[in-house]
């Protein structure tokens, strides 16, 4: 399961798993596993690379 503290970061997943499983997809010749790799990786990376949400009124 993943933290309350952490937050959803798509711009640092999804492109990366989207680049990567694509990649694998087209030297395989296999767009389905291309296309079910980008998604699964892109959701792992999105989650693995979460920001940590900041409280109100917390300062750097």
């Amino acid at each position: 399961m993943t933290s309350g503290k952490k937050s959803f970061n798509g711009k640092v997943g999804i492109w990366p798993g989207i680049a990567m499983g694509m990649a694998l997809g087209v030297a395989l010749d296999n767009f389905i596993l291309g296309t079910s790799m980008a998604v699964c990786l892109g959701i792992a990376l999105s989650y693995a690379l979460a920001t940590n949400e900041r409280a109100e009124g917390e300062d750097e």
